[in-house]
């Protein structure tokens, strides 16, 4: 199923604004996730460039989440969950079952650049911290993030 672009921007901007609200300044929230969510933002979105592959999640009938990697770049790109569906495992599963698929398409390990919010999930699943460090935006306003990775092991 396609995942619904503005549905999927509009999780992206609550995830931002409101659960990393306590770790980063104003300014960065805003460049991080712009409103008001464009046509060319969901142009932008769905012409989807670096071949992600995209997983959302539904909770009470809405998207609550939204995550993608890129196979060709050993990437885990995003995840991200509305805050009224946090704390009930989304996250955890959408990044779980990408692993899945990664491994599927001949991905060995996944590195990622975490924000300072999600740091503590993705170390929950066992990625390894390798530096702290920053992300530039494009506006060239840069944030601070760390650079993580793991091992997959594939299923028996």
């Amino acid at each position: 199923m396609p995942i619904d672009a503005r549905n999927a921007l509009e999780v992206h901007h609550a995830a931002v604004h409101v659960t990393a609200a306590r770790d980063y300044t104003s300014s960065i929230l805003e460049e991080w996730a712009r409103l008001p969510i464009t046509e060319e933002a969901v142009e932008q979105f769905n012409a989807n460039p670096e071949q992600e592959i995209r997983l959302v999640a539904e909770w009470e009938g809405k998207v609550a989440g939204f995550a993608a990697i890129i196979p060709s770049n050993s990437e885990l790109r995003a995840c991200y969950v509305s805050p009224k569906a946090g704390g009930r495992g989304i996250g955890r599963a959408l990044v779980l079952q990408l692993e899945h698929i990664a491994v599927s398409e001949g991905v060995t390990s996944l590195w990622l650049r975490s924000s300072l919010t999600a740091h503590p999930l993705y170390e929950a699943l066992g990625y390894e911290t390798e530096k702290f460090g920053e992300h530039t935006l494009s506006s060239g306003l840069r944030m601070a993030c760390v650079y993580m990775r793991k091992t997959l092991t594939p299923s028996i």
